[in-house]
């Protein structure tokens, strides 16, 4: 959507009458997170440097409508934002794509069905727990995808305990015209007195295998998480990661978290990698945070793109 439209957009949504407010109200929610962030890098090769950067901003509508005989429909339309340059270019992750949610779907008492581009279900289910401070650095580190395209959804309703979610990734045919395999992934929860246990699979045309294990265990202001990865990659050495995390409520507004993870090669144990990340919150409201977070990567032999980092910024949520 370009801006002019989504301006135009956004004037309408604010032009609808009071009579109709209600309802306008469930059928469109705008929201968004604002995170810009200012980074010094220190690289093993290379100079040092400090730019701003951006901590995948993101603005969004959303909405439900009811159909009766306990059905709903609902929607998410949500998009990338740059808050560094504004340009189309600082906006992309890694698959190019600056939509981040658009799909339709059908709830109701047998859970909900979605059809269309979506976080990937291994990644809410497991990589989630690793990057659950949503932080610059943190998803770079996990083996799932974090966005889906043309994809069918499942997710269960909460039953014992536990629900569990289903994803089919529909991947037409290659470049050739031969058919490509479609993308299966499955994840389940079962949580308990402060004990959160996960589980998930994925099977790709990109990979033999990717599976996860994922725990976390919540004490009054203490927060523990571990988690498991192994993914066999085609034609490549098995990979494995391993992370320990926690988080410590010092007060209601601040905060402290630290993670330390592990990646093995299979094919070279020289290039075993540790990440460590530490950092710290304030919320001065619902809505708004500050943030400072080191980051180090570092490899069992000493490479080019082994860096320190310190980054600093605020997020407003809306």
């Amino acid at each position: 959507m370009k801006p002019v439209f989504a301006l135009a957009f956004a004037l309408h949504l604010l032009s609808v009458p009071l009579a109709e407010a209600d309802t306008a109200e469930k059928i469109v929610t705008i929201y968004g997170s604002l995170r810009p962030e200012v980074i010094a890098r220190f690289p093993q090769s290379g100079d040092s440097a400090r730019r701003m950067d951006d901590g995948y901003s993101r603005v969004g509508i959303k909405g439900t409508a009811e159909l009766g005989d306990d059905l709903s429909g609902f929607y998410k339309y949500e998009r990338r934002v740059s808050a560094n340059d504004g340009e189309d270019a600082g906006a992309t992750r890694g698959d190019h794509n600056e939509l981040r949610q658009v799909h339709a779907g059908l709830s109701g008492s047998f859970g909900a069905l979605s059809i269309g581009r979506h976080y990937g279900l291994y990644y809410d289910y497991i990589d989630d727990e690793l990057d659950r401070h949503r932080s610059h650095y943190s998803d770079a580190i996990v083996f799932g995808d974090l966005f889906v395209s043309d994809a069918l959804v499942y997710r269960s309703p909460e039953f014992g305990g536990g629900n569990f979610g289903l994803l089919v990734q529909f991947n037409d045919v290659d470049a050739l015209g031969a058919a490509v395999d479609e993308r299966i992934e499955v994840a389940g929860s079962y949580r308990y007195n402060g004990i959160a246990l996960h589980a998930g699979y994925v099977n790709s045309p990109t990979h033999e295998g990717l599976f996860g294990l994922a725990a976390s265990y919540r004490y009054q202001r203490l927060n523990l998480v571990g988690v498991y990865q192994r993914i066999e990659p085609v034609k490549d050495a098995e990979q494995t990661l391993a992370s320990l995390g926690a988080d410590v409520d010092l007060t209601a507004l601040n905060s402290v978290r630290l993670t330390l993870t592990t990646k093995t090669d299979g094919s070279n144990k020289d290039l075993d990698q540790v990440y460590l990340i530490l950092g710290g919150d304030h919320q001065f409201s619902e809505h708004f945070m500050l943030f400072v977070e080191f980051f180090r990567k570092s490899t069992e032999v000493a490479q080019a793109n082994d860096e320190s980092a310190l980054v600093s910024g605020f997020r407003f949520d809306f």
